[in-house]
């Protein structure tokens, strides 16, 4: 584990408001957290360190070091579940991503990548930055718009007005992208299998057509909700349901 340190700190400022005793219980589940990760009781510290993200501790080291105790548990899809949650916080930790990419290569179940490769190629940028950075280009390239615009309006120079229009382009670029991005947390559910092996039906009986099998780690996009199943799709052409159980959501 990395930066306990931090992450103690972290979990005291965030209950600094609620009860005295519960910022207490969870200093002390940090603490024996530690410990047990220390003596490779992987079990205890997962119960610990889930315990306080459980209270309201949003914090992408927290959830880091929560996959990594599930990696070192041979859980792989409940660590990659966390990893994806701590990405969300830490989008460009490099030791995040490493654990997650190494985590990534040991699942069984590989996406056609010919079904993304184009929206990869025409919307690279969507890939490449993080929506943090999305979001700052986007009001970067707004404010030098406007300021252009209004230096062309009280210089009368023309320069001014054709370098607006030029930082016009990727200001609507950016700006889209960012909203989309905010739609895609908000509104598109995605989720990762936890169980080591399950069934994608057709329907939400055991005895449904068996569709396809994913495993452990696999991410896929949660469609629908009925019942106590989710109808999810994995790849463009692999849709089916399967139970709620079986599905983390990130």
């Amino acid at each position: 584990m990395r930066t306990w340190k931090s992450i103690l700190l972290v979990c005291l400022l965030a209950l600094s408001a609620a009860a005295p005793c519960r910022a207490q219980d969870n200093a002390r589940r940090f603490l024996a957290a530690m410990e047990a990760y220390k003596a490779e009781n992987f079990t205890a510290a997962i119960a610990d360190l889930e315990t306080i993200a459980r209270s309201g501790v949003r914090n992408g080291e927290l959830f880091y070091n929560i996959g990594n105790a599930h990696l070192k548990n041979h859980d792989l899809g409940r660590a990659i579940l966390w990893y994806e949650r701590a990405l969300k916080l830490l989008p460009n930790d490099p030791d995040l991503r490493f654990n997650y990419n190494y985590a990534r290569s040991l699942t069984r179940d590989a996406v056609d990548e010919n079904t993304v490769s184009l929206t990869h190629i025409f919307f690279f940028w969507k890939y490449q930055l993080s929506s943090r950075n999305i979001v700052f280009l986007a009001m970067t390239f707004n404010c030098l718009f406007w300021c252009l615009l209004i230096a062309g309006r009280l210089t009368h120079r023309r320069g001014f007005r054709r370098a607006a229009m030029v930082c016009l382009i990727p200001a609507i670029i950016f700006i889209l992208t960012a909203a989309f991005n905010y739609y895609e947390v908000n509104h598109q559910r995605r989720g990762i299998v936890l169980a080591e092996k399950v069934s994608i039906r057709s329907g939400l009986e055991e005895t449904s057509t068996e569709l396809f099998v994913l495993h452990a780690g696999a991410r896929i996009e949660v469609v629908k909700q009925m019942k106590n199943h989710f109808q999810i799709r994995f790849s463009k052409d692999k849709i089916g349901w399967l139970t709620v159980g079986a599905v983390g959501l990130i």
